[in-house]
C-alpha cells in the first residue's frame, strides 16, 4: 500500500495536476484528501472534478463549507471580508448544485485502517472544528484533541495551516502534509505526503515543482476577483503571504 495524503488545493489546478502526476510516478495506490478543494483559486470546478476522480476518501475543510454557505462575519479578519466574499461568489458560481451538495455532505473526520492493527485518523483542522488552528509550533498538549478523538489510532493527519510538519507524541505520529495550492512556508512547490506500508509504515514528505506562472495566468484569464489577484500571485510565486 502507498497512501498519498494531500490538502488545501484551493482551486490551483496547475499545482494539483503536478501532484497527481507525481503520485502516479510514485505508484501511489490510495489517495486521501484533507479538504479545501475549490475555494480561493481560479479553477474551482476543474480542481473538484480532479479530486473526485482520484481521491478515494475526502474530508471537509473550512473552505469547502465556505463554498457552500458563504463566509460569516467573525470567521475572517474584517478587512478581508469583502474580498473573500467576492472570491466565494466567484467559486460558487462555477460549481453546480450537485458539486455544492457533494462538498456540503463531506465528512468532517475519517478513520482509515492502515493494517489490521494500525489506524489513521484524518480531519481538516481539528477533530471538533473546521476552523481551529494548531501549528507546528503548538505545544504537545494542544495535540491531545487528536488523540482524544480516536485513542485507537497510531497516525493522525490534518491540513488547514498550509505548513508540513511531523510530531511524535507518546507513540502517536501526527503529521500535516502541507498545502498543494497555497503553501505558506516560503517554498512555492506543492506539498504532500506518502505513507508506504512494507514491513513497517514509512512516511515521506514530498515537494513538487509546477508552473506557477500558469496559475498566475489562470487568475487573469478566468476573471478572478481583482482585489485578490495580487495576494494569490505572491503566494504562487513565493510560497508565502506578503
Amino acid at each position: 500500500m502507498k497512501l498519498a495524503v494531500f490538502s488545501d488545493v484551493h482551486g490551483n489546478e496547475a499545482a494539483l495536476q503536478a501532484v497527481l502526476e507525481d503520485m502516479e510516478a510514485q505508484n501511489v495506490t490510495d489517495v486521501l484528501m484533507l479538504g479545501d478543494i475549490s475555494y480561493r483559486g481560479p479553477k474551482p470546478k476543474e480542481c473538484l472534478d480532479l479530486v473526485r476522480s482520484r481521491a478515494d476518501k475526502i474530508v471537509k475543510g473550512n473552505a469547502d463549507a465556505w463554498a457552500v454557505r458563504g463566509i460569516k462575519e467573525g470567521e475572517v479578519p474584517p478587512a478581508a471580508l469583502e474580498m473573500m466574499q467576492a472570491e466565494q461568489i466567484f467559486t460558487s458560481s462555477l460549481l453546480s448544485t450537485e458539486d455544492l451538495r457533494f462538498l456540503d455532505e463531506l465528512p468532517a473526520t475519517l478513520e482509515i485502517p492502515l493494517t489490521n492493527k494500525r489506524q489513521l485518523f484524518a480531519c481538516h483542522a481539528t477533530p471538533s472544528s473546521l476552523f481551529d488552528v494548531i501549528t507546528d509550533e503548538s505545544k504537545n498538549e494542544e495535540f491531545s484533541t487528536f488523540i482524544d478523538a480516536d485513542p485507537r489510532a497510531e497516525f493522525f493527519t490534518y491540513g488547514h495551516i498550509h505548513l508540513s510538519h511531523f510530531r511524535h507524541i507518546d507513540g502517536r505520529k501526527i503529521f500535516n502534509p502541507g498545502s498543494v495550492g497555497l503553501p505558506f512556508d516560503g517554498d512555492p512547490r506543492a506539498s504532500y505526503t506518502i505513507l508506504t506500508r512494507e514491513n513497517d509504515i514509512h512516511m515521506q514528505f514530498r515537494r513538487v515543482a509546477y508552473d506557477t506562472e500558469r496559475a498566475v495566468r489562470d487568475l487573469h484569464e478566468t476573471g478572478y476577483p481583482e482585489a485578490a489577484v495580487s495576494l494569490l500571485t505572491h503566494i504562487y510565486r513565493y510560497g508565502k503571504r506578503p
